[in-house]
């Protein structure tokens, strides 16, 4: 399972994501879980501490390249129009 954060701006994709909650593809959280507080999205400003913690922590974490990373992309890209049209 992945956590994702996102703001819909238009109807039609909304439609689109309620659509994919209907066929049990995902799941629709309206408050942010505490374990999803992150210092990448909106909110409190961080300590210089907590930052400093915060990119050892992202450093020592593993990486994916990039090639990778598109890859797996363009299989939830397909994956996500696919449901998107059903």
């Amino acid at each position: 399972m992945q956590t994702l954060t996102i703001q819909v701006h238009d109807r039609s994709a909304m439609k689109a994501i309620r659509t994919m909650q209907q066929a049990h593809s995902i799941s629709i959280v309206d408050q942010v879980a505490p374990e999803l507080d992150s210092p990448a999205l909106p909110g409190q400003p961080l300590s210089l501490k907590a930052f400093k913690d915060w990119v050892a922590s992202a450093e020592a974490a593993p990486s994916v390249s990039l090639k990778a990373a598109k890859s797996q992309w363009a299989q939830q890209r397909k994956q996500l129009q696919r449901l998107a049209t059903k």
